[in-house]
């Protein structure tokens, strides 16, 4: 997906100032029509403000939500979707988090439209999609705020500037606010008429435990957790893919291999900070490993963790979930060489011990 599709005209153009229009020059059709959508999208936005009350904050009843945390690449998708088929849950949709000001009115307007193009596979690992696939809310939260790691991968040359709002360690508590509000804000919108619990996956959010439990002090949490290298390999694939294809500064080279350990190292560092803070009964990590091989089974034990009633209701919907996605195949990837699997290690050594990973053991796996 675009990443910052959403925008609304004002943003676009503080976005466009805040990188003193630094665009490459093969990106300038692009240029205009994003500038045309984000006219449009200021047009639509207005009748979404026009639905929601002035009093939302009080019109909207919102039980504290299920977050799944997991580095890009770990499985929070696929876990995701299996826990959606549960009917006491509602998600955002990506049609909802890459139109944030305006998916009220495109719902009501696109919906058939919509309906058409829901059967897209993702360019980084096939995986199919659509507007009305579950969607991740980091993208809504990007174009309302400008303050997301996302917002590095279209400017990557003030990726590092961009990568703060990852953990939020260097962040002034104006701007905090503000993204919190944000967050609350775009949660209660899609909650306006769907007031079922939530269930959210965003891999950044891994990094935000404490800002989350200021926001939601009894929300429920599932980490899932995957073979370093296996997420080293597929993480970069996501670079050479989607985010490649979101830069506007397509000109602009990085090492990935730095950028893809650093980002690593900084989301599970503050994972490892705040995550005793979350409550025993609300918390449940699992491998995707262990989700791959035996879902039902994985899924049945985060519902006993985290006492979630509702699980026999959903199994028949699960198992047909599970059926319908038997025959994907999962991209392949290059093998990690001697050396460059030895710096990885070296690099996420405490990673690998602290999820039980044996270094050899893992190699093994993959490339059996």
């Amino acid at each position: 997906m675009d990443s910052l599709f959403g925008l609304i005209f004002s943003q676009w153009i503080q976005l466009l100032k805040e990188n003193k229009f630094n665009i490459s020059p093969n990106k300038i059709i692009f240029l205009l029509g994003m500038t045309i959508n984000s006219v449009k999208n200021s047009m639509y936005g207005k009748y979404d403000r026009k639905v929601i009350s002035k009093n939302i904050s009080d019109n909207i009843s919102m039980p504290d939500p299920v977050f799944i945390l997991g580095h890009w690449r770990s499985g929070t998708t696929f876990l995701h979707n299996l826990i959606s088929q549960d009917k006491q849950f509602n998600y955002p949709r990506i049609y909802q988090v890459i139109n944030p000001f305006s998916f009220i009115y495109i719902y009501n307007h696109f919906i058939k439209k919509m309906e058409k193009l829901n059967d897209r596979t993702r360019p980084m690992d096939n995986v199919k999609s659509g507007p009305l696939a579950s969607g991740e809310e980091e993208f809504a939260i990007a174009a309302l705020t400008l303050k997301s790691p996302i917002v590095g991968w279209v400017f990557p040359k003030r990726y590092d500037y961009y990568e703060r709002y990852l953990d939020f360690k260097d962040v002034n508590i104006g701007e905090v606010n503000e993204w919190k509000n944000s967050y609350m804000y775009f949660l209660k919108k899609i909650c306006i008429n769907d007031q079922r619990r939530l269930i959210l996956k965003s891999p950044a959010n891994t990094a935000r435990i404490k800002l989350l439990l200021e926001m939601f002090p009894n929300a429920k949490f599932i980490n899932i957790h995957r073979n370093p290298f296996d997420v080293y390999n597929s993480t970069q694939k996501l670079h050479t893919t989607a985010i490649v294809k979101s830069s506007w500064q397509a000109n602009y080279k990085y090492d990935v291999h730095k950028r893809i350990i650093n980002t690593y190292k900084r989301v599970y560092n503050s994972y490892m900070e705040d995550v005793n803070l979350i409550t025993k009964e609300n918390f449940v990590d699992v491998a995707f490993e262990d989700v791959e091989k035996t879902p039902i089974k994985e899924v049945k034990r985060i519902y006993d963790s985290l006492n979630l009633d509702g699980f026999e209701k959903m199994k028949p919907e699960l198992g047909k979930y599970i059926d319908s996605v038997k025959g994907y195949k999962k991209n392949q990837h290059s093998e990690i060489e001697g050396k460059l699997s030895e710096i990885i290690y070296s690099e996420w050594k405490k990673y690998f011990e602290y999820w039980k990973y044996d270094k050899k053991l893992e190699l093994e796996k993959i490339y059996k």
